[in-house]
């Protein structure tokens, strides 16, 4: 008896002691993809939560993506959309190949500047932006790969990017 309480006991210490580590960096595809027979819903991204999840959800994902004309009688284009009424995005810089974006993306540490805009367009790859949550937390972007489909009904986008997330609210990046 005195043996199973000890083996009780370090359960429960390790369990205790165990603390869930909050991920604030990774890769994801996120794309306009609809589901369900009504409502609809699509999947976008959650920084805070490290995921995608429904745009049905109690707690909407931070950043979807979408097709459209962004001004009326444009053409369609893919963009990224936030969920709060706030401008959200920045975009630091387009770059001309693959390594010079992820080296000016890893170059990013801290940031200071208060001209943002309500979509993230025009999107395309080679792209880096800061975004900025409803928390008014922060996650830099690196986009890796834009598609649009306009054969489709609805027009179909995806985008796949690189994330890091700052959830403490500070304009600085600790990776």
């Amino acid at each position: 008896m005195k043996n199973v309480t000890l083996i009780v006991l370090i359960i429960l210490f390790s369990l205790v002691s165990c603390k869930k580590e909050t991920l604030t960096s990774g890769e994801v595809t996120i794309d306009n993809e609809l589901y369900g027979s009504g409502p609809y819903y699509s999947l976008g991204f959650s920084f805070s939560m490290a995921k995608k999840i429904s745009t049905l959800a109690d707690r909407k994902p931070d950043i979807t993506v979408e097709a459209g004309a962004v001004t009326e009688g444009g053409p369609v284009v893919a963009y990224l959309a936030s969920n709060t009424y706030e401008p959200a995005f920045y975009l630091v810089g387009e770059y001309g190949t693959a390594e010079e974006a992820k080296e000016n993306f890893d170059s990013i540490t801290s940031f200071g500047f208060s001209t943002w805009s309500d979509l993230g367009t025009p999107l395309a790859e080679n792209q880096v932006w800061i975004f900025r949550t409803e928390n008014d937390t922060y996650a830099k972007l690196l986009i890796l790969s834009v598609s649009l489909d306009t054969s489709r009904d609805p027009d179909y986008a995806s985008c796949t990017f690189r994330w890091d997330y700052q959830p403490d609210g500070s304009q600085t990046f600790t990776k």
